[in-house]
């Protein structure tokens, strides 16, 4: 069983502030959201142009009992729980190459002509045993148009039959889940991964943690590990045998085993004649493995077989992409500087008689197209010394990677703890920085631990599948809304988590808006996050 402790509470700068915001209605709002909002999904990330806003409020603390108190204990997703979607009607608009549809319910939406028949559901178009679309592009045209368009007597089938005598037939479900509106999209994008949820130095508390045995035997056990995984970005599993093997065990469970240079799986101890600086009892700056990987491992475990029983040997872990942000936030011309400059990241040794010199070359800071961060490449000892940059450009990369340092560094940013035997250390290695304590190993290989990599697409695959097989999310990953409180010009932010499970952005944005205009709270903004 995976407890992830989410309580905490969300910090307002003072008292009066306070006050005015509990003043503003957001209990009566929230009592009536599941009333007003009900039947919506979650909020459509947004990017980009306010990403780092939206992605995390950088002053706000961990939510809590004194604003709002969290609701996570949900099994399913709440439109497992809805009817089955009706069409009303359907109509063709020549004009702007769609179908109109109505919904009994009320809503509309629309389809264009292309996406219908690019994915007609019938068996000459689409292989059903493979999930696969049998229309070739050849058949495909941005002229295709219906000849007409009926709505079954039920409600539950739409029939467009093409201008060519081609017949084809949507089931509603299948239509109402793939809708061109924002709510649909946001399901989807829930369905593809989880919103990660950004941690601090209080995570100490409220370590997540899950058993072996569970594990091996649960498959709601192994959901929430995986669920667990995407939100919060690492686990320590206990229980585990004291032996090599576990590893490989739990991966015939959750996904597979992912070779590198160093092998499927391989040992970390105080070695002789070390072929990685993590082979010695030396302390470890906060890093990720193997960023000298064009395909740089997705995920790290890391089972404790022993442990050194003195002072050292402890485990630093740090949310990267968190300090990012607040890179971004604070210093963004630094941060640009590190999502743009290319560093080499290098490895040259020979492990178990296996000569290898690989390199790799990536900026320390990788985002996405939308603006969210990708990954940090971080890594002290993995770095090369050549840098492909004028001098100038290279004191100004490093008077850039000191200020992240700084930032990680800052007590609120990391924490540290100590595995003991038989438990593994599961994290994000795309997200999740850790180090270690420097310890003296008078006995060589006192402290052992068996390391290995999965992947993310295998572990989503996994995810996806147990929640088809259960019927839905586990209360990890269900998310009700974000609404971020802030009042720009005195400087004060503070989050507040909706219990409803989910809305439109601007239903949400706009009820809330109605009830803070009653009390009059000048320069009081609402963002959704």
């Amino acid at each position: 069983m995976i407890d992830c402790g989410h309580n905490g509470s969300a910090q307002v700068s003072s008292s009066p502030l306070k006050a005015l915001a509990m003043q503003a209605g957001w209990h009566f709002l929230l009592r009536r959201g599941s009333r007003i909002l009900r039947d919506s999904a979650r909020l459509v990330r947004t990017s980009a142009r306010v990403g780092s806003t939206r992605q995390m409020a950088l002053s706000a603390a961990p939510l809590c009992d004194k604003l709002l108190k969290r609701n996570t204990h949900t099994s399913v997703t709440p439109d497992l729980n809805r009817p089955r979607p009706k069409l009303a009607s359907a109509s063709q608009d020549h004009n702007t190459l769609k179908v109109q549809v109505r919904w009994r319910d009320g809503e509309r939406d629309e389809f264009p002509y292309v996406w219908l028949r690019d994915n007609c559901q019938c068996p000459d178009c689409f292989l059903r045993s493979a999930s696969s679309r049998l229309l070739r592009v050849a058949g495909l045209s941005t002229d295709v148009r219906p000849r007409e368009v009926q709505v079954s007597n039920d409600g539950y089938f739409l029939k467009v039959v093409w201008e060519n005598g081609h017949e084809s037939t949507y089931v509603s479900d299948w239509l109402n889940e793939r809708a061109f509106n924002p709510r649909q999209q946001s399901i989807y994008n829930n369905t593809y991964r989880l919103r990660p949820e950004l941690w601090d130095a209080d995570m100490a508390q409220r370590i997540p943690r899950a058993s072996f045995d569970e594990l091996m035997e649960d498959d709601a056990a192994l959901l929430k590990l995986l669920e667990c995984m995407e939100v919060l970005g690492f686990t320590v599993v206990s229980g585990a045998r004291q032996e090599e093997g576990e590893l490989q065990r739990l991966s015939e469970r959750a996904s597979h085993l992912v070779p590198s240079n160093y092998g499927t799986t391989f040992i970390v101890k105080d070695k002789k004649d070390a072929s990685n600086v993590a082979y010695t009892s030396q302390g470890l700056d906060l890093h990720c493995d193997l960023v000298c990987l064009h395909y740089k491992p997705c995920v790290q475990l890391l089972h404790c077989i022993s442990q050194f029983e003195g002072d050292g040997g402890d485990s630093i872990l740090a949310d990267s992409h968190r300090v990012a942000l607040q890179m971004r936030e604070l210093y963004p011309q630094k941060f640009r500087f590190l999502t743009d400059v290319l560093v080499n990241f290098r490895d040259v040794a020979t492990d178990e008689g296996f000569e290898f010199d690989i390199i790799a070359r990536r900026p320390m800071i990788s985002v996405r197209a939308d603006g969210e961060i990708k990954t940090v490449n971080m890594s002290t000892f993995g770095r090369d010394s050549h840098f492909g940059v004028s001098p100038n450009d290279a004191i100004r990369w490093y008077d850039a990677y000191v200020t992240f340092c700084e930032l990680l560094y800052r007590p609120e940013n990391h924490f540290t703890f100590k595995l003991e035997a038989g438990e593994i250390l599961i994290m994000d290695n795309l997200r999740i920085l850790h180090g270690r304590t420097a310890y003296e190993d008078t006995v060589e290989g006192v402290r052992r631990l068996e390391g290995g990599f999965w992947d993310w697409d295998m572990m989503r695959s996994r995810r996806r599948g147990l929640q088809r097989k259960l019927g839905g999310c586990s209360e990890i990953s269900e998310r009700a809304p974000m609404v971020i409180l802030a009042m720009p010009e005195r400087g004060w932010k503070c989050r507040v988590m909706a219990k409803s499970q989910g809305t439109c952005n601007r239903t949400l944005k706009r009820t809330a808006n109605r009830y803070l205009r009653s009390f009059d709270i000048s320069g009081l903004e609402v963002i959704l996050q």
